[in-house]
């Protein structure tokens, strides 16, 4: 492990990336940048389980300088490619400190986005969309995928029988003028190589549940449902960003009388528990990974020892 090289660390909910985070930041001089979709939001801080307090524009915890948690308020969009573009930002920071910057968080997409790049593709075009479904109304998907195929026969023979993906190849061409095919050539060819280590914490399954019903429980016993209602009461929506994540989206349900307490806890419970199975299914599937399998008898000394 080199001065310049930027650690990774994900995995799912509750297998306690944060605090091995810490500790790796301890031992090389580094410091964190957040890559959780949910730590971003200002004021929900039980619910996001965020750690440390609030110094300037990082969160210190224990010592040690976290970046890219509370920059936006509940009611804003961020996006995995704002996630990549801020992220390079405060890896360039820290670099320029002579620290080791150590990307901690479960959001798989943001941190592919940042290593690897998104497939930069336009946004649909609604007026151009309608144009090529009157003309498949009128003249049938065949007839689209022949315009398709002279324009962009690689994506033509792909998607051949695929309604959307006909549709959206052509749109795409329509929209400007080059082919995805192309596009999605170009766009590879710029992806910066970066200089990085992926470790991927992973839990037995059982263990990890059982600690993410502990958890669920343990945020609404403190202050979940007051930090929920602070924030309804400071004027955001019920269903602005910040408010649509698990737990949240379940309180809100409970405000409004459709569940009890209990049923809040065991919905929580279970909806985080399908969370943290998918990003188990998202991270071991990811390239340039290291698998780090925690049992009940390592420390964080030892996961950090495995890692350097």
């Amino acid at each position: 492990m080199n001065k310049n090289q930027t650690i990774i660390i994900s995995g799912p909910t509750a297998v306690g990336k944060t605090a091995v985070a810490v500790e790796l930041c301890k031992k090389l001089d580094g410091s964190i940048i957040s890559a959780d979709s949910r730590q971003v939001y200002k004021y929900l801080d039980i619910g996001t389980n965020k750690e440390g307090i609030i110094r300037g524009d990082y969160r210190q915890i224990d010592g040690i300088k976290q970046y890219l948690t509370d920059i936006i308020t509940p009611d804003q969009k961020y996006t995995a490619k704002n996630f990549e573009m801020d992220a390079q930002k405060y890896e360039n920071i820290i670099l320029k400190e002579n620290k080791v910057p150590v990307i901690v968080g479960g959001t798989g997409l943001y941190l592919k986005s940042f290593l690897y790049g998104l497939d930069d593709l336009p946004d649909a075009n609604e007026n151009i969309r309608q144009e090529i479904e009157n003309i498949i109304s009128d003249k049938g998907l065949d007839y689209v995928y022949k315009l398709l195929l002279k324009v962009d026969p690689i994506s033509a023979s792909k998607n051949k029988g695929n309604t959307q993906r006909i549709i959206r190849a052509y749109e795409i061409y329509k929209i400007t003028g080059t082919s995805m095919t192309q596009l999605l050539q170009n766009n590879e060819k710029s992806k910066k190589e970066k200089n990085f280590k992926h470790f991927v914490l992973m839990k037995d399954r059982e263990v990890l549940y059982k600690k993410i019903n502990e958890r669920c429980k343990k945020m609404i016993d403190f202050g979940m449902l007051e930090e929920t209602k602070k924030v309804l009461n400071m004027g955001y929506k019920q269903d602005c960003y910040g408010l649509t994540g698990v737990g949240y989206k379940h309180i809100i349900k409970y405000f409004n009388n459709e569940i009890s307490k209990q049923e809040l806890i065991d919905i929580f419970s279970q909806d985080t528990r399908q969370y943290a199975k998918r990003q188990i299914t998202w991270f071991t599937k990811q390239p340039d990974i290291n698998v780090i399998n925690i049992d009940d008898n390592m420390s964080v000394a030892d996961i950090k020892k495995k890692m350097i």
